[in-house]
């Protein structure tokens, strides 16, 4: 199973692309970021047409987005939806399975603790996948969400044994 983790944003979308096996295995991750002196159609699009590429390429059996997280900016809110929104509109396109989590349910199951800082989500998540290289904070925080969806799906696994 391979698993598309999604951390969306206007300015930079990061993503991170993992295989279910044993060990994990990372297929790849990076941002896409478009021009922030481009206007917000634009970007729009060019967020689009990143995921649909993505999503091509590495043909995952889901997609996990992160929730929005309430910013103080009702705008900022809106427009973080809108990116959401395209995202599991390719994901819909390509008829695959899309899947959401809170950011505080993505740092619980990487860190233990739904407060934990983007550094200390990026440093786990090094840790757990052994990526030697430097990982963009948006890149860290989609394969967050990819390793999210895996330990729910290993808890449910075990709840069905249990019955």
């Amino acid at each position: 199973m391979t698993i598309a983790g999604f951390d969306p944003g206007l300015n930079r979308t990061g993503f991170g692309i993992i295989k279910d096996s044993t060990p994990f295995s990372v297929l790849g991750f990076g941002v896409i970021a478009p021009h922030a002196n481009k206007i917000i159609a634009e970007r729009l699009s060019e967020i689009y047409a990143g995921a649909r590429r993505i999503l091509k390429d590495y043909a995952p059996d889901v997609v996990a987005v992160e929730e929005i997280y309430f910013a103080n900016n009702p705008q900022i809110t809106l427009k973080i939806g809108i990116v959401r929104g395209l995202l599991f509109a390719a994901a819909l396109e390509q008829q695959i399975k899309i899947v959401s989590f809170s950011p505080a349910e993505v740092k619980m199951t990487v860190t233990g603790k739904g407060n934990a800082t983007k550094d200390q989500v990026g440093f786990l998540v090094s840790r757990i996948l052994g990526i030697k290289e430097e990982i963009p904070e948006d890149s860290a925080d989609a394969l967050a969400v990819s390793l999210c969806y895996l330990n729910h799906q290993k808890y449910e696994r075990q709840l069905q044994k249990a019955k």
